[in-house]
């Protein structure tokens, strides 16, 4: 098993949730005792009505409390890891408890999944706690940090987010089974574990290992890392030809390739950029400027 002593990473794109600023909705974060995952969470009531404002106001306390107070890493060589969770919260009336309607937004350092897909039911004294009965909110958000972290920690190693990502299986086959109206959205979740555990994303997943090798390489090893580099472009461009949709393949380039270019731009090599042209047409214009 490979273990990255450093891995330098670009931002993640930020999508147009991410720009929503809301008075009263204030990010939460809280130190994690490992300091291996921290959270920042954000809720947006907007939508509720007034007493469900009021009955849901420290809900973002409450969510980057359980987040930040559990050891989810059982390896002990990951880096920090930083991740948004943003809920959109809007009334489900029910005569019998308090329901809410919820999508979220979990991002990580360069992947985000976006589910507006899901109902759960939260009492205003309500704490956030692991439990024997599965809870929906708590299912959803152990879900989605699951499927951050396996993707993370692909970049280790060969495949080394497996883990992460059978634990979010786990996960989906409790939602499936949750009682009404609760089992909402697991179905579509079921699609996306699907392609995770598809034969192109493990494609995608095996790219990583040669792009962050190629990075935790030292400077005196350009070559090297360069080479490792290009290798992991040309296997992402066989991903994306292959499934044009793959969701993490397009994320990877919209966080890296700003390093790609700083990594090659000096080469007088324009092959990398041929090949970025070919699956980033929307940034032609960047790449060009590096062709003979």
């Amino acid at each position: 098993m490979r273990r990255v002593e450093w891995v330098r990473f670009a931002p993640f794109t930020i999508i147009l949730f991410l720009s929503i600023q809301l008075v009263g909705n204030q990010p939460a974060r809280c130190a994690a005792p490992d300091k291996r995952l921290r959270a920042k969470v954000t809720v947006i009531l907007e939508k509720l009505p007034v007493d469900k404002k009021a009955k849901m106001a420290n809900f973002h306390e409450k969510v980057a409390n359980y987040i930040n107070s559990r050891d989810w890493i059982e390896e002990d060589y990951v880096n920090p890891i930083d991740i948004g969770v943003q809920l959109f919260l809007e009334d489900s009336p029910s005569t019998v408890e308090d329901r809410y309607r919820c999508n979220i937004l979990v991002s990580g350092p360069d992947i985000q999944y976006y589910d507006k897909r899901s109902r759960f039911a939260f009492q205003e004294n309500e704490v956030l706690k692991p439990g024997a009965e599965f809870s929906p909110i708590l299912g959803l958000i152990d879900f989605y940090i699951n499927l951050v972290i396996g993707n993370e920690l692909d970049k280790y190693g060969l495949l080394e987010g497996t883990r992460y990502f059978e634990k979010a299986r786990g996960i989906l086959q409790q939602g499936k089974f949750a009682r009404p109206p609760f089992f909402e959205g697991w179905d579509w979740r079921d699609e996306t574990m699907r392609a995770i555990f598809s034969d192109n994303y493990k494609k995608f997943r095996e790219m990583k290992d040669y792009y962050f090798y190629g990075l935790s390489l030292n400077d005196d090893e350009i070559t090297q890392k360069r080479d490792y580099v290009k290798q992991a472009v040309e296997k992402l461009a066989e991903v994306l030809k292959e499934n044009r949709d793959n969701l993490g393949a397009k994320q990877f380039i919209d966080a890296h390739y700003q390093e790609i270019v700083e990594l090659f731009k000096d080469t007088g090599d324009d092959s990398v950029f041929r090949i970025l042209i070919r699956i980033d047409p929307d940034r032609e214009n960047i790449y060009q400027e590096y062709i003979q």
